[in-house]
């Protein structure tokens, strides 16, 4: 599927192509439904996709769990990363939270739907993820058709945007099927773990599980969380 493709996605016709009936997340009776949840991050006030993101992380895969809704929700996510709506600035917050938003806490729809899926991907590769095997099959079924729909995001104009695909890309590159994409990729990794995003971390354990040498690029991450770990001039405030 081609972005403009993507701009062009028909979201009522996307969710027909799965029968909700019985296909839960975690708080069927307490928490919106899951096609509510997908319309939402699709809405136009950028409060409202905010808080669908973060019903998104809180009850379709709640404490890192695989529900019957995780699959075919990321099935959406994934095909409509590239409408425009997922350019709009939205915080996570609570949606009781009444609170004026700094901006510093506002980032990109896109972005955050990045971040759910890699995370969710990071999540499937564990040797044993929480949640039922056919719900966790499921999703892993679709690795291949997500690694195809966020690899053009790699190009994004918005380096966060581009940063958070690379990451969201890393975890897929597991599957026999796409790892000898990881050569291509591993500059573009380098770069990453050796700048200051949120993504830095994972970058290194990737190199890492690749063979290369580390040691530098962790120094430096745990040189950045210790604001005295290089000396200082006076007691630290506790």
């Amino acid at each position: 599927m081609t972005m403009r493709d993507q701009h062009a996605v028909d979201v009522e016709a996307l969710l027909l192509q799965t029968d909700w009936t019985g296909v839960e997340h975690c708080c069927p009776h307490t928490a919106p439904d899951t096609p509510q949840i997908l319309r939402e991050l699709l809405d136009d006030d950028p409060r409202v996709q905010g808080a669908a993101l973060r019903d998104l992380r809180q009850v379709v895969t709640h404490q890192n769990t695989f529900y019957p809704a995780t699959a075919p929700a990321a099935s959406f996510v994934a095909a409509v990363l590239g409408h425009p709506r997922t350019l709009a600035l939205v915080t996570d917050q609570l949606r009781r939270q009444e609170s004026p938003t700094h901006d510093e806490d506002l980032f990109t729809l896109r972005a955050g739907l990045l971040d759910w899926l890699g995370d969710t991907v990071w999540d499937a590769g564990q040797e044993r993820p929480d949640g039922m095997d056919e719900d966790i099959e499921a999703f892993r079924a679709l690795c291949p058709a997500l690694y195809e729909a966020i690899q053009p995001l790699r190009a994004d104009p918005d380096p966060t945007v581009r940063n958070a695909a690379l990451a969201a890309v890393l975890p897929l590159l597991d599957l026999p099927e796409l790892a000898g994409h990881a050569a291509s990729l591993r500059e573009d990794v380098r770069a990453l773990a050796a700048g200051d995003s949120s993504y830095r971390r994972r970058a290194i354990d990737v190199l890492a599980s690749w063979g290369e040498d580390v040691w530098a690029f962790r120094r430096a991450a745990d040189t950045a969380a210790d604001p005295y770990a290089g000396g200082c001039t006076e007691d630290p405030p506790f």
